[in-house]
């Protein structure tokens, strides 16, 4: 039997084919696998990309929505910088009051500053011949409600103990709410008869006991009537909760005065309580929003007064009318009963985000 002798050379060229054919199946096979499967992938993406095309977002879109976002962020900015600068005038203590290292006055010396200024007010008020209050007629004197300033009492402070510098805080703001109201009187020319009452319509302390304005009864022709806060006859609002500001930015501080004074003098009374100009620097706002007001006609119309004048001779009737006045006692303008409720944005401005800051 022959035998097949192969040469050294095709001997090699065998044993190289089969490690070509080892190292394909080994190797190059497993990649054409994860190939192919890496092609199918694709295939996937690209047909899922294909049909979310329309609403996927474009370069022109990212500009829009980037220009979108720099101008909310400056219109936040403005608003909170607006509100910042008005609540300075709120938060701050009486000029050249004693203020200790914490930056706020003690309990004795803001209580002695908060009598003495409530008092020189009122007399101010007094002096132009502005009743304090029902009651009380005579001048020079004060009667019940009034401003109603409110009062501690020494043992009620320990109630509050921890509290006392947010309701001294509370009873500052309440004063330049009130001090509003006067010089809307004495600086903004407001002919005021009497001032008949003011309140606020939250507790200055859950602890603390009656108001002020808890203290009395109304009598008949005493009634307020307060608008938009759902007051009863005794003008205590039935469940009234303070409004928050969004995202933690403060609250409102709501309160409501009432004063007599003639009906003529109603939208300017209206007018000078909303105008900041009458605090001492128009850039030391306080903003007031005023949410309700009610007109009450303190007295009846004056009878007709009939008098005969010569048909088409104007200087004839308008003497006889002039004459029939005078008998009549003359044209009195009415006598009304203003009330308003008004609303001070308490902001904080410790709460403004920061955009763009890392948090």
């Amino acid at each position: 039997m022959n035998k097949i002798k192969l040469s050294p050379f095709w001997l090699g060229v065998l044993i190289s084919g089969v490690v070509l054919l080892a190292v394909f199946g080994g190797l190059v096979m497993p990649k054409t696998t994860v190939l192919a499967r890496k092609k199918r992938a694709i295939s996937a993406l690209a047909s899922d990309l294909k049909s979310a095309k329309d609403g996927t977002p474009g370069r022109q879109d990212i500009e829009s929505w980037t220009k979108y976002k720099g101008e909310v962020t400056t219109a936040y900015k403005q608003v909170t910088d607006f509100y910042t600068v008005s609540d300075k005038h709120l938060e701050r203590w009486f000029p050249g009051i004693l203020l200790g290292g914490d930056g706020d006055p003690s309990r004795d010396v803001f209580m002695s500053r908060y009598r003495d200024e409530g008092e020189q007010l009122e007399n101010l008020l007094i002096k132009k011949d502005v009743k304090i209050g029902f009651d009380d007629d005579t001048p020079g004197r004060k009667g019940k409600f009034g401003f109603n300033w409110e009062s501690i009492a020494p043992n009620d402070w320990a109630l509050i103990q921890v509290d006392e510098k947010a309701v001294l805080r509370e009873l500052q703001k309440r004063f330049w709410a009130r001090q509003r109201l006067a010089n809307a009187i004495l600086n903004g020319g407001v002919k005021v008869q009497r001032v008949a009452d003011f309140r606020f319509f939250k507790k200055l302390h859950e602890k603390l006991s009656n108001a002020p304005w808890e203290q009395y009864q109304y009598k008949n022709d005493e009634t307020i009537h307060w608008p938009a806060v759902g007051a009863g006859q005794n003008g205590a609002p039935m469940g009234f909760q303070e409004t928050d500001l969004p995202n933690d930015l403060g609250k409102t501080l709501t309160f409501g005065f009432a004063v007599e004074l003639p009906y003529s003098e109603v939208p300017k009374a209206i007018r000078e309580i909303l105008n900041p100009g009458n605090e001492a620097s128009a850039q030391e706002r306080m903003l007031i929003n005023l949410i309700g007001t009610h007109v009450t006609i303190k007295e009846q119309n004056e009878p007709k007064v009939p008098f005969t004048f010569e048909l088409g001779n104007k200087a004839d009737e308008d003497a006889k009318r002039a004459e029939a006045l005078t008998k009549s006692g003359g044209e009195k303008p009415r006598s009304v009963t203003l009330a308003v409720t008004c609303q001070i944005v308490d902001f904080d401005p410790s709460k403004v985000k920061k955009f763009g800051a890392k948090e």
